[in-house]
């Protein structure tokens, strides 16, 4: 007989966010937590050089990191410990440029968990505006640690 695994719940979550947040990637971006009692409400950084595009504005690329990390940081809760979720499809939409030196927020939404599949959006804000939105799949897979 075996036990289904563990919600990824407290403890266990704000490991799980750590490890999310040490990727080398969004370590280099700065990205840290809207709010650090509540992972899922997403990850902000500046657009400084690394995020920046050259033309005083942030890089598509560094978007499409946080609008990453926004939906994986919604999804986490619907996984147990036993699960990890990575991305298999992604849609975008650049909207407005964020600013050089300005702050963008990343908020995702968990829009439904199947049994091998997340389906989730993100949206990133500057400045009040909306500078871009994702809609992300990913495969729901086995966690092997960090």
């Amino acid at each position: 007989m075996t036990t289904d695994p563990a919600p990824l719940a407290g403890t266990a979550l704000t490991d799980r966010v750590a490890v999310v947040l040490a990727v080398p990637l969004q370590a280099a971006f700065g990205a840290r937590l809207i709010d650090p009692a509540d992972p899922a409400a997403g990850v902000e950084f500046e657009v400084g050089d690394l995020a920046g595009n050259g033309a005083g504005g942030a890089h598509a690329g560094a978007l499409a990191v946080g609008l990453e990390v926004a939906a994986l940081l919604a999804a986490l809760p619907a996984l147990s410990t036993a699960e990890h979720a990575v991305t298999v499809s992604t849609a975008s939409t650049l909207i407005a440029p964020a600013t050089h030196g300005g702050t963008v927020a990343f908020r995702g939404t968990l829009d439904r968990r199947t049994g091998r599949s997340v389906f989730a959006g993100a949206v990133a804000t500057s400045a009040g505006v909306t500078v871009a939105r994702a809609q992300i799949v990913k495969a729901v897979v086995r966690y092997t640690g960090a």
